[in-house]
C-alpha cells in the first residue's frame, strides 16, 4: 500500500503508489470519480492525474468542462514519475482528453511500470465517442506499451480491427492482441452478453478465465471504470486471475443491485403525479 507518507517524517520517503489517469465530474461516479474510491476501498491509496474536468458524465445533455491544459497534464504527470518522494510502479489509464495525452502518456511511462490500459473510447449500444485519431493513438501507442488491457466489447472489436459479439469472438481477439504486441500479458474483457448474463474473460498467453453474473436491467455510468479498479486492486494483492476476475465483477454487480434497490426505494416515495414521477425517472 502506498501513498500517504508518515506525519512525523522530517523528509519525503519513498512510497510505491498507483497512478490512477482518468477525467473528473462535480457531479456523478465515472473516471477518477469512481476509480479512486474504489481502489481506496481495496487498501490502495493512489494519485489522481485527471486528464478532464466536466460537470457530470457526457452521455447527459447540459455538460461543460474542459480538457486539462496540456502543458498541465504534462508537468504533473511528469511530476508523478519522477519526484524523488513517489515511487510510482503502477499505471491506469482511462478516458483521455486528446491524442497529445496519449502521447505523453507513452513517453512518460517507462517500461518497467505495470501498465494498465482502459482503452475509454465507445460502448454498445451507442457505439464510438472519441475521434477516430484517438483510436488510432490507441492502437499504435498505448496498446503495444500496455502490461494489461481491459476493453469492453465494443473497445476489444476497434482495437482488433472487427467486431466482437460472442465470447468465442472476444478469446480470439484478445489472443490476436496478445500475439501482436509482446509487451501485452493480459486482456481483460469486461463482459460479452449471454443469454441474460454477462460474460468476462481474462485472457493471458497461459491461461484463460472465465467468470459471469446475472445482467441487471439498469443503467449506471462508470461500472466499467469502477471494474477496471477493482480488478487492478485485486490482481495487484492476488497476483490471480480467477480470483481477481471473479471479485471485480461481483464487485461491480453488487454495487449496481444496491444502486437501482435504492433508486427503486426512492421513486416509490415520489407522490403520484405523473409529470413528476416522469421526472424523477428521467434524472435516474
Amino acid at each position: 500500500m502506498g501513498g500517504r507518507l508518515p506525519l512525523c517524517s522530517t523528509s519525503p520517503q519513498p512510497t510505491t503508489d498507483i497512478l490512477t489517469v482518468q477525467s473528473a465530474v462535480l457531479h456523478g461516479m465515472v473516471g477518477n470519480n469512481a476509480a479512486v474510491p474504489v481502489l481506496q476501498s481495496l487498501g490502495w491509496t493512489p494519485l489522481a492525474l485527471h486528464t478532464a474536468w466536466y460537470s457530470h458524465h457526457k452521455g447527459h445533455q447540459g455538460w461543460f468542462g474542459e480538457v486539462t491544459p496540456l502543458l498541465l497534464f504534462e508537468r504533473l504527470l511528469q511530476y508523478a514519475m519522477q519526484a524523488p518522494h513517489l515511487h510510482v510502479t503502477t499505471v491506469l489509464s482511462g478516458y483521455l482528453g486528446s491524442t497529445d495525452q496519449a502521447a505523453l502518456l507513452a513517453r512518460y511511462v517507462p517500461p518497467e511500470v505495470f501498465y494498465v490500459c482502459d482503452p475509454v473510447m465507445g460502448d454498445l449500444p451507442g457505439g464510438q465517442y472519441v475521434s477516430n485519431d484517438l483510436v488510432q493513438a490507441y492502437r499504435e501507442l498505448l496498446v503495444p506499451r500496455a502490461t494489461v488491457l481491459i476493453p469492453n466489447q465494443f473497445e476489444l472489436g476497434l482495437l482488433s480491427g472487427a467486431p466482437v459479439s460472442t465470447t468465442t469472438a472476444a478469446l480470439e481477439a484478445a489472443q490476436h492482441l496478445l500475439a501482436q504486441h509482446p509487451a501485452l500479458q493480459i486482456v481483460v474483457v469486461k463482459g460479452i452478453p449471454v443469454a441474460g448474463e454477462l460474460h468476462l474473460l481474462a485472457v493471458s498467453r497461459e491461461r484463460l478465465v472465465r467468470a459471469q453474473h446475472p445482467i441487471i436491467d439498469y443503467c449506471v455510468h462508470g461500472t466499467g471504470d469502477a471494474f477496471s479498479a477493482a480488478w487492478l486492486a485485486l490482481y495487484l494483492r492476488t497476483g490471480d486471475l480467477q480470483t481477481s476476475l471473479t471479485s471485480a465483477g461481483q464487485f461491480v454487480y453488487r454495487a449496481v443491485q444496491r444502486t437501482a434497490e435504492q433508486r427503486q426505494r426512492e421513486l416509490q416515495l415520489v407522490p403520484e403525479l405523473p409529470w413528476l414521477r416522469q421526472t424523477a425517472m428521467q434524472l435516474a
